[in-house]
This record gives structure tokens, C-alpha cells and sequence, in this order.
């Protein structure tokens, strides 16, 4: 089996998020086949060609990429590939990339199978962003027949009925499937817990739909003390500087720092660092930081607009909804007030509750099945 994989990012780029992770650990899954990765030569907005490429295919045991400059990331280079390696199955990431257009008129010319993973594009707290400009490209595709019979995968419940809503699919066309965190090689040393003091973490794009803003604000009028690091790409300059804003306004016994992009490679052993991963995201369909941080042991403080849930009835973080500000301060406090051996056990329950939900060889077989179901049908 011959598997095209199409995305507008992935390594060694740091600023697409959770997809490139997804992708490579579902190449590393399916590496009996030949997975072939077709995406741009540089990060998320910038335009400098990554150092560590080659011309034409780069091999990366797993897979091979073929890494393009903005003018060539275009059909007709598509189509190229498509001659020169006769994929069975294109695998698309996201709905609204500028790639998929173009590769879900190819797969209609040259009969070849297509699944297509929004990537939580579809879910409501994604698709509010731009709805209109969505909405219309949504009508489009659909008007002109380009999602057709293609197959879908789905990560959540809310995704699976934001494809039956928005793309009029038959429930035999979607797939469930969880996306594929990276498991941790090694364990990283965490530094002791003192109780009335915290470290916490924020890691992911700084954009609106991530909710850094929110994070900032919860640690307004608290007791103790408590850092707050915050790692990722600046997407939204404009948001930014309304989180620097209230940083500014936050009380001394708080200190809050920016540190940058964090490598792939590197995220187990930053999450080890810290004693709490606050992420009070608008919408994930998935949310890869989130396994990333439990596997590492860091609880989680996370909105309830995510899969993740019952994690406080587990013991090992806490889903809370949006509306509810006093409990994110409540569970913040409560973190900064643990002393080292309560502290242990909410690290262990945040590993047992990873754990428990994830199973990697069911979750192999579960792909296998779903390609050669998309194959067959």
C-alpha cells in the first residue's frame, strides 16, 4: 500500500502543533507500507527554507518528504507526485488548507481513495473563527461534488457530529480514530514539590482559540507563589500584546516568562519540569500536549472542550468548564499548596490515567483496519 500524505506543515518545523505529530507517529505505525509526505519547506510564518533538507525525497526512516517552496506547493506539483509514485490512499490534514482543494480534485481525476482528517477545523470553537469565509468554502466543495464518497477520520464525538452537520456524510464514511501521541523514552528527573509554591505551564500556539489570555488572568488576587512559563509560536501578534497587557497587571508573587518554541524531541522533558500543565483551550479534537504533559506525569488543568475528561474523578488533573473562572483559581491554588508527597500522588494518578487510556498495539490494529476498509469500499 502507497499512502500520499499532503499538509501545509511538518518537521523540522516547530510552529504547526499537534498534526506533524500525529502524521509522523501514524508513518512509524504503518512503516511495513511506503508513506510518502508531501509539505512545505519552511515553518508556520516564516519563509526561510529549513537548514536540514535536500532537494527531492529526504528519508527519515519512516517515511520519505518531499519538502516545497511556497510557488510549488501548488496542484501541478501535486499531480507530479502523484504520476511518479501512484499512491493507493491520499491521506489529507485539515479541511480548510489550501492543499486539499487542489489534491481532492486530483484524487477525483485519477480514482484514488481519499481520507481526510480535520484536524478539529470543523469543531465549533475552530470554525467560529473566520465562520463565514469557512462556511463558504464549505458550500463549495460540496456543491461541486469534491467530498463525494471520501472517507473521514474523526477523533471525538463532537468531531464525528461536526462532519455529519457540515459535510453531509453517511455515518459508514467516518472513521474513529484517536490521533497518535509520542511516548516518552526516557523518564526525566522532576525537581521537588515545596508546598506554597508552583510552576506552571502553558504550550501551545499563542492564538486566540488556545485561551492564553483566560490562563493569565486565573492567577490574579492568588496566595503563594507561582510561576507560569509559556511556551509556543506567536501567531496572533495583536493577541499577544493583550496577554503581555495582563501580565503586566499581575501581583508580585507571580512571575510569568515567555521562553520560545519548544523542539518535539524536547517536550516530555519541558513538561517534567513543571508541576501543572494549564491549557484553557477554546476547542481541541484531540489536544497532543495534553497527552504529551500526562505522560510526562504533570497533571492538567484543561477546559472541558476537549476529549480528555474525568480526569479529577481519576485523580490526575481536572477538565473544568469555561464559564466556571473560580474553580480554575480554586485547582491553581490547591496545586501551589501541595506539599511533595501529596504532590506524588497526583503525579502517579496522571500516569495511571494515561495509561489506562491509551493502548498502542489496539490502536495500530485500528488504523490497519480503517486503510483497509477505505481501500475496499
Amino acid at each position: 500500500m502507497k499512502i500520499m500524505i499532503v499538509m501545509e506543515g511538518f518537521f523540522p518545523g516547530k510552529k504547526y502543533g499537534g498534526p506533524p505529530v500525529s502524521v509522523d507517529n501514524f508513518c512509524s505505525f504503518m512503516k511495513n507500507y511506503n508513506c510518502y509526505i508531501v509539505t512545505k519547506d519552511h515553518d508556520l510564518l516564516e519563509s526561510k527554507r529549513f537548514s536540514n533538507i535536500q532537494e527531492g525525497w529526504n528519508d527519515r526512516e519512516n517515511c520519505k518528504v518531499l519538502y516545497l517552496s511556497d510557488s510549488k506547493y501548488k496542484k501541478i506539483t501535486f499531480e507530479k507526485v502523484i504520476d511518479e509514485i501512484t499512491p493507493d490512499i491520499l491521506y489529507l490534514q485539515g479541511v480548510f488548507q489550501s492543499c486539499v482543494f487542489p489534491c481532492l480534485q486530483l484524487a477525483r481525476k485519477h480514482h484514488i481513495k481519499v481520507l481526510l482528517a480535520p484536524r478539529g477545523e470543523l469543531c465549533a470553537g475552530a470554525l467560529n473563527i473566520k465562520r463565514y469565509k469557512k462556511f463558504l468554502y464549505i458550500i463549495i466543495l460540496k456543491a461541486i461534488g469534491l467530498v463525494k464518497n471520501i472517507h473521514w477520520q474523526s477523533t471525538s464525538n463532537e468531531e464525528t457530529a461536526a462532519i455529519k452537520k457540515w459535510m453531509k456524510v453517511d455515518e459508514a464514511y467516518i472513521h474513529s480514530l484517536d490521533n497518535i501521541p509520542s511516548i516518552m523514552k526516557r523518564k526525566y528527573p522532576r525537581k521537588e514539590k515545596v508546598a506554597g509554591e508552583g510552576r506552571f505551564i502553558f504550550l501551545s500556539r499563542i492564538h486566540p482559540k488556545k485561551n492564553l489570555l483566560s490562563a493569565i488572568r486565573y492567577f490574579q488576587n492568588l496566595t503563594g507563589k507561582a510561576e507560569f512559563d509559556i511556551y509556543g509560536p506567536i501567531e496572533d501578534e495583536v493577541y499577544w500584546k493583550k496577554c503581555q497587557s495582563e501580565i503586566k497587571k499581575l501581583p508580585k508573587n507571580i512571575q510569568v516568562r515567555y521562553k520560545g518554541l519548544v523542539g518535539h524531541e524536547q517536550v516530555h522533558q519541558v513538561f517534567s519540569q513543571y508541576n501543572a500543565f494549564l491549557f484553557p483551550t477554546l476547542s481541541e479534537n484531540y489536544g497532543h500536549v495534553i497527552a504529551e504533559s500526562l505522560i510526562a506525569g504533570t497533571p492538567v488543568i484543561i477546559s472541558d472542550q476537549t476529549p480528555w475528561r474525568g480526569l479529577e474523578l481519576a485523580g490526575g488533573g481536572w477538565d473544568i468548564n469555561l464559564s466556571n473562572e473560580e474553580k480554575f483559581r480554586e485547582i491553581i491554588e490547591k496545586i501551589i499548596a501541595l506539599n511533595k508527597l501529596e504532590y506524588e500522588y497526583i503525579h502517579q494518578r496522571a500516569i495511571a490515567y494515561i495509561e489506562q487510556k491509551l493502548n498502542i498495539q489496539v490502536l495500530k490494529k485500528q488504523y490497519l483496519s480503517v486503510f483497509d476498509k477505505v481501500l475496499q469500499r
